[in-house]
């Protein structure tokens, strides 16, 4: 099994954390000799570390495999839901849900990957395989390209962006097309995917702001919004209840308890 990322040495406890967590998330369940080998942690280090772990419930072991335990599901599902500018944005993500009965997500950026950090399931049209928490390369959707077109055009430098896998035959694999596609979205203040992630299945997104601050991540967009459903029913009609909704978002969340309180 070939490793997620390699560890310069030495590396610190909480960076070994990381790196199994990381290793878990990718693969759902591993023996310590997979663990040792995906994180390049020495096995006799790597058990030390897991059954610490377990005893603090980060961990679940089953027999001789590892998975994430009940502790890093309640601290995932209590910062969804309890993060300041998630509070604010739900009655309005739940609001554009109604008014156009497809699926809505919320999401960020994080390198070259969009994150979702919320979906709220549409009552029409096909089924979405999407999920909180989940990441998607953000050349694939709308959303990761609205949020590119809210950043410097470094962003694209990311080596994620260095060699960019088709997912469909409309998927965009060229890093110049790319960017041509970003300067598009920062002149109409939308984004598109027709058809690029998933076969058939269209998104429209913008992108949403708290008040600003200077965070850890060096972005200055807080997240995006896309409405997602059939290609076929994803249209430039979209786009009024689309903005709608951000506009009502940026000002509810205009002011950031984090820095202006």
């Amino acid at each position: 099994m070939a490793p997620r990322r390699r560890p310069e040495s030495p590396v610190s406890q909480l960076e070994r954390v990381d790196l199994v967590l990381e290793a878990l998330e990718l693969e759902g369940y591993l023996t310590l000799s997979q663990i040792s080998a995906a994180t390049g942690i020495p096995p006799s280090s790597a058990h030390r570390l897991l059954e610490r772990m377990v005893k603090l419930r980060w961990l679940l072991r089953v027999g001789d495999c590892y998975e994430l335990g009940t502790r890093m599901f309640e601290l995932g599902s209590e910062a969804v839901r309890n993060h300041w500018f998630h509070r604010i944005a739900y009655p309005y993500l739940a609001e554009l849900q109604q008014r156009t009965q497809l699926v809505v997500h919320l999401a960020y950026l994080d390198g070259s990957d969009v994150v979702y950090w919320d979906k709220l399931p549409g009552t029409i049209g096909v089924r979405v395989p999407t999920r909180i928490g989940g990441h998607q390369p953000a050349h694939r959707t709308a959303l990761g390209k609205a949020l590119l077109a809210a950043e410097p055009d470094r962003c694209l430098e990311h080596p994620g962006f260095d060699s960019m896998k088709r997912s469909t035959p409309a998927t965009i694999t060229d890093r110049d097309e790319l960017a041509r596609e970003v300067v598009k979205v920062r002149e109409d203040g939308v984004a598109f995917d027709r058809g690029e992630a998933l076969v058939d299945i269209g998104c429209i997104a913008a992108t949403v702001s708290a008040g600003h601050g200077s965070t850890s991540d060096g972005y200055t967009t807080t997240a995006a919004i896309s409405i997602c459903g059939p290609l076929r029913q994803i249209g430039c009609e979209f786009i009024s209840p689309l903005r709608a909704a951000v506009s009502k978002i940026n000002r509810a969340a205009a002011v950031n308890p984090m820095i202006d309180s």
